[in-house]
């Protein structure tokens, strides 16, 4: 029998800032979270899920649901940000 998983948190990333208008420190905030492989009861092997929340203060704005797929773009996509971003940057301490 196919055991079910609830999401795990695995990153919280939280943001602090000052805001403009009421000069009180907010807080924006973004969770991913898991949810495993899991066998069928006729044992098939169904993927998980990756579920990324985005949040300010302790309310939940928005809410995306990944396949592992989908969640592996993203990575990829990140990557190639931030290598592209940091190579950049080591040209311009270069000029």
């Amino acid at each position: 029998m196919g055991t079910k998983y609830a999401y795990e948190r695995r990153l919280q990333l939280k943001h602090f800032f000052e805001d403009r208008d009421s000069k009180e420190t907010r807080r924006t905030w973004l969770e991913l979270q898991l949810k495993p492989p899991e066998k069928t009861d006729e044992g098939w092997v169904n993927d998980g899920k990756v579920r990324l929340s985005i949040g300010e203060d302790r309310d939940t704005k928005g809410s995306f649901l990944l396949s592992i797929e989908e969640a592996a773009r993203l990575v990829k996509a990140l990557d190639i940000i931030v290598t592209d971003h940091e190579a950049e940057k080591a040209a311009m301490w270069r000029e």
